[in-house]
């Protein structure tokens, strides 16, 4: 076993790369960082977040890492070039979670506000706001062939959706 200790604040998440040699992190502190898992080194922080990171993710081809904010937001950065390269003005309130579709082209968001959205990562927009949860929706997650996704909310409940996304 041994520790990272760079974040100023709660570390909310942390996730492996597809391939285990990256670790992301995201924190209280604002910032999602990078680190080698060989070298227990950070590679690089972004800091474009400017409240709380709620939830770190990878991208399934592992170039990418999308974070989560109590912002209302959804930033995606390329770690390669180490560049913001989406901003998504998601939610009316902070966004829990989120999740990438297998395929790497979509990804969907859970929000305090109630709402799940699927966003289309190739276009850049939305493609649906659901609603079904009363209260806050904390949880997201597809299923691994990315048929499913499920949600998990303040309401006790979880929920099964048909993700029609293939």
């Amino acid at each position: 076993m041994f520790s990272i200790n760079a974040h100023t604040h709660w570390v909310k998440s942390a996730e492996f790369s597809p391939d285990t040699r990256l670790i992301a992190s995201g924190s209280e502190d604002r910032f999602v960082k990078l680190w080698d898992m060989t070298s227990r080194q950070m590679i690089c922080g972004f800091d474009d977040h400017i409240a709380g990171v709620n939830c770190v993710r990878f991208h399934p081809d592992g170039t990418c890492i999308a974070g989560s904010s109590a912002d209302k937001s959804i930033k995606i950065w390329d770690i390669r070039s180490q560049r913001l390269i989406q901003h998504y003005d998601a939610h009316n309130e902070s966004v829990s979670n989120i999740t990438f579709h297998p395929n790497g082209r979509y990804l969907v968001s859970s929000s305090t506000d109630s709402t799940v959205k699927v966003w289309d990562l190739r276009q850049g927009h939305i493609l649906y706001t659901l609603y079904g949860h009363e209260g806050s929706t904390n949880s997201v997650q597809f299923s691994p062939s990315g048929d499913y996704f499920t949600t998990g909310g303040n309401d006790s409940v979880v929920m099964i959706w048909k993700s029609n996304l293939n």
